[in-house]
């Protein structure tokens, strides 16, 4: 989970509130690229890289599926950590969830571009687990 792994430097630290973004970006990964590797992975797989709602540190609630999440750093961090994965033999895996959005309820017009009723199914209730 990207927003979990570093803030940037070499060592993560303490998230007051584990409901919310912690600060995890894509130069901390890139920053440890040498750890992760010598635990012996060759490959990673970094949280969904869409625009999430507020709270989304997760990347699991879509707002705008053509635009980045600026909580993990800009396009250029995440090229660069793409690269620098690359030039070390380690694959990178973006999650992808494209199955819901953001917990928007019926406001769908919090989500672009599926910002209309007619994009979703309807609401059904799983009663018998």
């Amino acid at each position: 989970m990207t927003d979990r792994f570093s803030q940037g430097g070499t060592t993560g630290s303490n998230c007051g509130n584990l409901g919310n973004y912690c600060g995890g970006v894509y130069k901390g990964i890139t920053n440890n690229l040498d750890y992760i590797q010598g635990m012996g992975f060759d490959a990673i797989w970094i949280s969904p890289i869409v625009d999430n709602l507020d709270g989304g540190y997760h990347g699991y609630w879509a707002r705008n599926w053509e635009k980045l999440n600026d909580h993990f750093g800009s396009a250029d961090d995440l090229t660069a950590l793409v690269s620098a994965c690359h030039d070390k033999g380690i694959w990178v895996m973006v999650d992808v969830v494209a199955n819901h959005v953001a917990p928007v309820g019926d406001d769908f017009s919090q989500i672009y571009p599926f910002n209309k009723s007619e994009h979703y199914h309807n609401d059904c209730a799983i009663k018998n687990w």
